[in-house]
């Protein structure tokens, strides 16, 4: 996989002073950088070449003063810096610069052993992911990608303090790759030698704390704005399973169709009774079958608290408010914030990390 590999660093190097390398996605490579001017540590992101200016679009709308006002989301959506173009061997790049983070929360949980975040943790980052939904959402525009990869922890305020020595002696040097092709042929021009690998700021999990838990969203390259009219193409293709399937695991999930959808389901009397229940199969989990097996035993198996009942009840009422069947019928992110849940423990607990 050569694609994070897209133009010779020091060409930026013209521009930043390039320490680390951060990380790499399907259409860019972020590196860790010093800016010459006020000594800080920040992001570059350079794009693939000629590609489309989306995101840097979307980034820019979404950090303008005259947009956001003082919405607690601009402040989880990435500021643009700088921004500049250079010449490589396969095109032109659009660069930008914005500020670092940490890492994402898979990453977070990539880098543990038992994969869970503390309960004051988790609810310090799904307020946070709200506040930044809820706010993107008031500018006309849905981020299209969000998944834990997408979702960074800010750096801590002290890491700018840090030299350039101190970053390598706790962080490590930049380490490279020699890259060769399997079929042992020379390396076109659009490839480079060797490949920098990139470099790990974060830690576990579990070891994360809620006043360190500072969200920032990431990669708005599928950004858009919804449509006025409605669209009947499924969401998602390409599933192994087939529609029947797929549609009773909904209803064992969630509960039984809207009776519009349900009574012109041809399949139904082949798979469910007249009173809702599974006929000739097993049965798929429910969704609070689903949180136990998911969530609540994989807690209790690290010793780790689980959701006491009360909050249990009041996430899983948010959560499936959320997944409901008709779009209409599920709430914005302004009423998600609004949610028993989001009101008596989430936010709170956000409020409290801020603070501290």
């Amino acid at each position: 996989m050569l694609q994070h590999l897209y133009v010779p660093i020091e060409d930026v190097e013209k521009l930043e002073r390039v320490v680390q390398k951060l990380g790499y996605g399907s259409y860019s490579t972020i590196w860790l950088a010093r800016d010459e001017s006020s000594n800080e540590f920040v992001a570059i992101k350079i794009c693939t070449a000629d590609p489309n200016p989306h995101e840097f679009d979307v980034l820019s709308n979404l950090s303008s003063p005259q947009l956001s006002g003082n919405s607690p989301g601009r402040s989880m959506v990435p500021l643009i810096l700088d921004s500049f173009q250079i010449q490589g061997p396969n095109g032109t790049h659009t660069c930008y610069v914005t500020s670092p983070a940490r890492m994402s929360l898979s990453d977070a949980k990539d880098g543990s052993y038992i994969r869970l975040f503390k309960l004051e943790v988790a609810r310090v980052l799904a307020a946070q992911l709200a506040v930044a939904v809820e706010y993107i959402h008031t500018q006309g525009l849905a981020h299209g990608d969000l998944h834990s990869g997408n979702v960074l922890i800010q750096l801590p305020s002290g890491f700018n303090e840090m030299s350039d020595e101190e970053l390598y002696k706790i962080y490590g040097e930049p380490e490279s790759e020699v890259v060769t092709r399997f079929d042992g042929e020379e390396l076109s021009p659009c490839i480079p030698s060797r490949a920098i690998i990139p470099v790990w700021l974060g830690e576990a999990s579990e070891e994360l704390q809620p006043s360190d838990a500072k969200i920032i969203l990431s990669d708005f390259g599928e950004a858009f704005s919804p449509a006025k009219q409605d669209k009947f193409d499924p969401l998602f293709e390409g599933f192994l399973a087939k529609e029947d399937d797929m549609t009773c695991e909904h209803a064992d999930a969630l509960g039984i169709l809207p009776p519009e959808w349900w009574n012109k389901w041809d399949a139904r009397h082949k798979k469910f009774s007249e009173d809702g229940k599974p006929i000739n199969r097993e049965s798929y989990r429910s969704l609070e079958d689903r949180f136990e097996d998911s969530v609540q035993q994989p807690r209790r198996a690290e010793k780790m608290p689980p959701f006491e009942p009360a909050e249990r009840d009041a996430l899983l009422s948010m959560l499936r408010s959320m997944l409901s069947f008709r779009p209409e019928s599920r709430p914005s992110a302004k009423e998600v914030l609004a949610s028993e849940w989001m009101v008596k423990w989430a936010l709170p607990e956000y409020e409290k990390a801020q603070k501290s």
